[in-house]
């Protein structure tokens, strides 16, 4: 009997979740999907291509300076820019000890909103110092959410 009563009241609920399109099994958001809080996410290891604002030099390095860029290329989510061309960001020009310099873009700016981002870090040429307006491809290291 209990069978019964449960099929009684599991089998309206079944057919009202079937006809309003809700799935009774867990479905995965498809990549880059809007959330709930109105973001976007950035895949990890999303290329982020840029052009340097400023010359970048071992020099840049010593005193542990910053960087700023510009996007070159549009960051795009299943077909969606997430981040313009023309949108910036900057970085940090770090050396640590015998090691070559390194460079990391750590923050994005997208319609007048601040993100921390974290990217794999580039490394200099000790010699040849990376002229301004220098294009190259930073690559994201943790994912990012940037609000629509």
């Amino acid at each position: 009997m209990k069978t019964v009563r449960m099929w009684l009241t599991a089998l309206p609920l079944i057919a009202w979740m079937s006809f309003n399109g809700t799935a009774l099994a867990v479905r995965p958001l498809p990549a880059g999907a809007h959330g709930r809080d109105g973001k976007i996410t950035i895949p990890a290891t999303t290329p982020l291509t840029v052009k340097l604002d400023q010359a970048v030099s071992t020099k840049t390095a010593e005193s542990a300076g910053g960087f700023t860029v510009t996007f070159s290329d549009p960051v795009k989510v299943d077909g969606v820019v997430v981040i313009p061309a023309g949108a910036t960001g900057a970085g940090l020009v770090c050396k640590a000890g015998q090691a070559s310099p390194q460079m990391e873009l750590n923050s994005v700016f997208v319609n007048g909103r601040s993100y921390r981002v974290t990217t794999l870090p580039i490394t200099l040429n000790q010699k040849a110092p990376l002229r301004a307006g220098a294009k190259f491809t930073f690559n994201l290291m943790l994912s990012l959410n940037v609000a629509e």
